[in-house]
């Protein structure tokens, strides 16, 4: 008994030892955190972000149908707005708008010669042709007028008095035609008959701007200057419009920009024209100086980073003047600093 109680002694300062040493490491904790959150500045963390064009990736196709004839870019090219990129093979719509143009110049002079009615030399021919009538006529009549003065039976025979009185009603029709065709070259031509020469051709314009339409989709043009991102199609191949596809993608280069996600846990600690450094993953040693430019409303997932458990708003920074040769699609780390004196941080 004696001896055991040295040894119970032992064990009971042994466990107060542990047990002192438990309260001071969990003091030494606690102390750290309160450090910690007292620690914590009013920027978010640093965030990982992407170098990107003026605007979204643009993916271009067509409406025409038919097989590629040539692909007059490659991935990488630098383009200007209107460049021709891409051309379908469509020989066809070319010789139906060749057709129609034909058509169309047909229409316009048929509207033309009605709108503006006879010309003056055709008027004249009708003169000419009336006096020359009233010649006739005048000379039928004469004849008939002798043949009514001689004695039928002695000086003229029925017969001649019969074809005489026939040359003059000829004369007199023919006459009277002329006349009439004169009068119909003075008048001009009928608003009738302009309005549907003008119908003509205003239908034959609207047929040459149709096939001139889907020709023009036969060629793919660039709708703004940037670079060409990729190419998914090849000389040759088959195209249709009614399976509408992606031909090539491209980027407006103009400008850059950056995009990047805050958790957003952190997105309160962002506001607009906030100041950021940005380092280039794969251009070591260089820095560039951004501002928020947007701050975007969509909460989801970051696809820059693999932590698809938390939740990220997409902010945009624009770049300085400087940074505007930086290759698009480059990766990039963003620092924050503090927002600006007296701009109002998101959420608060």
């Amino acid at each position: 008994m004696g001896r055991m109680l040295p040894h119970r002694f032992k064990l009971q300062r042994h466990l107060a030892s542990g047990l002192l040493g438990s309260l001071i490491v969990a003091a030494a904790w606690w102390g750290g955190s309160v450090v910690g959150t007292a620690q914590t500045t009013d920027v978010p963390a640093p965030t990982p972000g992407r170098v990107e064009g003026a605007s979204d990736i643009l993916s271009l196709g067509t409406a025409a149908t038919g097989t590629v004839a040539e692909l007059l870019v490659r991935p990488g090219a630098r383009v200007q707005a209107g460049q021709h990129l891409l051309r379908i093979e469509c020989g066809n719509i070319e010789r139906e708008l060749e057709a129609r143009r034909s058509d169309l110049a047909a229409a316009e002079a048929a509207y033309l010669r009605v709108l503006h009615g006879p010309r003056p030399e055709e008027v004249a021919i009708g003169m000419a042709n009336v006096n020359l009538a009233e010649a006739r006529s005048e000379e039928a009549n004469k004849t008939l007028a002798r043949a009514h003065q001689l004695h039928e039976g002695f000086t003229v025979t029925r017969v001649q008095i019969d074809q005489a009185e026939r040359d003059s009603r000829i004369a007199t029709a023919l006459l009277d035609e002329v006349r009439a065709k004169l009068a119909l070259l003075r008048a001009g031509s009928r608003e009738e008959d302009i309005t549907e020469a003008q119908a003509r051709r205003d239908a034959a314009k609207k047929r040459v701007e149709e096939a001139t339409t889907r020709l023009g989709y036969c060629v793919v043009d660039a709708p703004v200057g940037g670079v060409v991102l990729g190419t998914s199609v090849s000389p040759g191949q088959f195209v249709s419009s009614t399976v509408p596809a992606t031909l090539l993608t491209m980027v407006d280069d103009s400008t850059r920009r950056v995009l990047t996600y805050v958790d957003e846990r952190d997105i309160a600690k962002v506001c607009l024209r906030q100041r950021a450094r940005i380092a280039g993953d794969g251009l070591p040693g260089v820095q560039m100086e951004g501002a928020v430019e947007s701050i975007g409303v969509a909460i989801g997932e970051n696809p820059l980073a693999n932590n698809p458990a938390r939740q990220f708003r997409p902010i945009v920074l624009s770049l300085a003047d400087n940074a505007q040769q930086l290759p698009i699609g480059l990766r990039v780390s963003v620092q924050w600093s503090p927002c600006p004196p007296g701009q109002r941080p998101t959420g608060r």
